[in-house]
């Protein structure tokens, strides 16, 4: 008796290069399902090719790793669509939902408050 029979859903997620999903993939994945929809949500009510294939990207990203390259050019659609101001203030509310999902790597590091000046 085979403990680990191959099915379609098993060599689909190899030829994908995907984790085969466990037990527990869905409580790891709740972080990354947060910040994909704040970042779809951002698009809402906004139309045309460029927010077509923003969405697709978003949609398809297989981490949270690429959900973070994505944010530079979610800047740049909103920016083209909304303007600069409001496409600065919506990544600056996506950006801290990365905070602990991040490898070292990736982290942004945290500036020190500056003193504040006595007058």
């Amino acid at each position: 008796m085979r403990w680990n029979k191959p099915n379609l859903r098993n060599n689909l997620h190899d030829l994908l290069g995907r984790d085969k999903p466990s037990s527990t993939a869905w409580v790891r994945d709740q972080g990354l399902e947060e910040v994909r929809r704040a970042m779809l949500h951002s698009l809402m009510g906004l139309t045309g090719c460029e927010v077509a294939r923003m969405n697709m990207r978003l949609r398809y990203a297989g981490d949270i790793e690429a959900l973070w390259y994505l944010r530079s050019d979610l800047l740049d659609t909103l920016t083209l669509l909304r303007g600069e101001a409001i496409a600065q203030t919506v990544l600056d509310r996506i950006t801290p939902m990365f905070q602990g999902q991040l490898p070292l790597s990736l982290r942004v590091p945290q500036m020190p408050h500056a003193p504040r000046a006595h007058l």
